[in-house]
């Protein structure tokens, strides 16, 4: 089995850039929810994923990002293996999000 994991960037007017990422097993946000930062965001990029904002920052952009769903697939290229991501996130966690 894999997991389907929608991501989303918001910025503060409320635009928002979706994408998405194929990891192998099962896993779900409440597996990852103790690394996100206040619980709700996380920073792609420390993680080694790609960041969904523009390219050219405003005044309502930032780096965080949200997990917004999960579902199990059949098919796709995986990113890595569940247990390999929720090590990422841990990581990325306990040294800081903005070290990359």
């Amino acid at each position: 089995m894999m997991t389907r994991v929608c991501y989303l960037y918001r910025d503060a007017s409320n635009y928002k850039y979706w994408g998405y990422f194929v990891l192998d097993g099962s896993i779900t946000r409440a597996d990852l929810q103790p690394y996100l930062i206040d619980g709700d965001w996380f920073v792609p990029e420390s993680v080694g994923l790609k960041a969904l904002r523009p390219n050219e920052w405003t005044e309502d952009d930032h780096a965080y990002h949200e997990l917004h769903e999960f579902e199990p697939v059949t098919e796709g290229e995986p990113f890595c293996k569940a247990a390999v991501f929720a090590g990422l996130m841990k990581r990325a966690d306990k040294r800081g999000w903005f070290v990359v």
